[in-house]
């Protein structure tokens, strides 16, 4: 049998790594990863040391622990360089994100969309690995040796926890039970002395500097720009894998280009090093990043179908509530923990709030929505029936100056309309409200009082301008500091002449 014994990159590394990036990744070198290997590879094996590729054995890459990824091939975690991040994806926590879709109810629309928290945040944790390398690679890393080595594992473990917070169906959990957003319940979840992952932290001694990550107060600061800025590891995972699983080409960018023109600059002599781009070679790359996520927002989070199943599945969680509040009772079957949240309105200890995923409550919709008639609430059971089967309400989108006595009176006359077809119309005649801001420049993010996010332009190590300006980036100024919203009101298909017939005036073209 012919052996054949060669460099190869990290299969970690599917594609777009340098040789210099490819010579990064450490290799394990135990005796028992070479047992029942013939004694010239076992003895080339033991010989690797940090800093050395793999080798390829008849065609096939000896990694340690990977994970194979429909976005980025085959994620490699060295089991001795980043033994903490395998036992943090293997922590109860991080694998309740396995029961969260990534995209909360879009899976009603566009049917491909049934990826998870889970998947997503091992993708950030690729991604902020793949960056942190590519800036070490291009000479930009000012740590050296171990303090260089643990600046990368935080930055490595904050982005997969990023998301460890989430509750079911992601952000509409918290537009009904909003005691807390889920970052707070990460923070929360880390804390904890009853969660594998918060003692997994604390073993690590890490604990302390992942928050602070989080809390943009860690130091080098562009270990935070890592995890969560304008070009951020989580963006950089969630454009491709959502435009891949939806099935559409909008979230696309150039990541190998990106990544490879990353840079570290200061503002001024005395500034932080913050994550940039290469002012001279990468800013169309880093354009076509930002452009990429506004039309993914615009075609695909703010869908109408999307936004429709969204806000019944937000109604149906609210129902949920008030119908406790007015009768006291609840859905029959109703699992402990459901039962828990709504006594409580959100204000759960840890260990409960954990208990709750998207599988928990779609299959409670399920059993409501097939249950005897009198034991759930009937406006609960027909949108948790609705659900199910998919009858989605249909849209219509008003104009954006209808905040206006004349529309008001118009609304008015139409809620009387449902409520003599048998709709309430506070869970049959919906307003969805649609924003987003598709780009902050610095002077946004002072007023506002928000981390900057605007993506600064280096050029041998100084910030020189950023993305926002109006002679870099035409087509960024156009859309910056502007929320770009869609007003939608959502409703049975039974109603929609009614609607249409009371709100003529009002109706926008729908541009979809």
């Amino acid at each position: 049998m012919l052996l054949l014994i060669a460099p190869i990159p990290s299969p970690s590394v599917p594609l777009g790594y340098s040789n210099a990036e490819r010579g990064t990744f450490r290799r394990g070198s135990s005796r028992r990863r070479c047992a029942g290997r013939p004694a010239a590879l076992s003895s080339r094996l033991r010989r690797e040391r940090p800093g050395r590729p793999a080798v390829r054995v008849a065609g096939i890459a000896m990694a340690d622990k990977y994970l194979r990824d429909p976005i980025h091939g085959s994620i490699a975690f060295d089991k001795e360089r980043e033994r903490l991040i395998i036992d943090l994806v293997n922590t109860r926590e991080v694998q309740r994100l396995r029961r969260i879709r990534q995209l909360g109810a879009l899976f009603l629309t566009f049917h491909g969309a049934e990826h998870t928290r889970f998947t997503h945040s091992v993708g950030v944790a690729f991604m902020a690995k793949r960056m942190f390398d590519a800036l070490a690679a291009a000479g930009q890393i000012p740590l050296r040796g171990k303090a260089a080595e643990r600046a990368r594992l935080v930055s490595v473990a904050s982005a997969l926890l990023h998301d460890l917070g989430h509750g079911p169906f992601s952000h509409l959990f918290e537009k009904v039970f909003n005691r807390r957003r889920h970052e707070e319940w990460t923070r929360l979840i880390m804390k904890s002395g009853r969660t594998e992952a918060g003692r997994v932290l604390r073993r690590a001694g890490v604990a302390e500097e992942v928050l602070a990550v989080y809390g943009h107060t860690y130091r080098p600061a562009f270990v935070s720009d890592i995890v969560a800025s304008q070009l951020d590891a989580d963006r950089l995972d969630y454009l491709l894998r959502d435009s891949f699983m939806t099935g559409v080409a909008y979230g696309r960018y150039d990541l190998e280009w990106i990544l490879a023109n990353l840079r570290l600059a200061r503002k001024g002599r005395n500034g932080d090093l913050r994550l940039c781009i290469n002012g001279a070679k990468g800013y169309h790359a880093a354009e076509q990043f930002v452009i990429a996520r506004y039309l993914m927002y615009q075609q695909v989070y703010y869908h109408k179908t999307s936004r429709a199943a969204e806000q019944m599945i937000r109604t149906a969680l609210q129902r949920l509530v008030d119908a406790h509040k007015e009768t006291g009772g609840f859905p029959e079957p109703c699992p402990a923990p459901i039962r828990r949240l709504i006594q409580t309105g959100g204000d759960l200890p840890v260990e409960d709030y954990l208990r709750l995923d998207d599988w928990l409550f779609l299959s409670a919709f399920q059993e409501w929505s097939l249950a005897p008639r009198g034991a759930v609430d009937p406006i609960l059971r027909d949108l948790c029936e609705r659900i199910g089967q998919r009858h989605l309400f249909k849209t219509v989108r008003v104009k954006a100056d209808t905040r206006h006595k004349p529309f008001g009176q118009a609304l008015e006359g139409l809620t009387r309309i449902f409520h003599t077809k048998g709709f309430d119309p506070r869970y049959y005649l919906l307003e969805d409200d649609a924003s987003d801001l598709p780009y902050r420049d610095l002077a946004y993010s002072d007023r506002m009082g928000t981390a900057p996010e605007d993506i600064g332009l280096a050029v041998r190590g100084k910030i020189v301008g950023y993305m926002s300006e109006r002679g870099v980036s035409p087509l960024i100024d156009s859309i910056r500091n502007e929320p770009r919203k869609l007003q939608r009101l959502c409703f049975p298909a039974a109603m929609r002449s009614a609607v249409e017939r009371r709100l003529k005036a009002f109706i926008a073209s729908e541009r979809q």
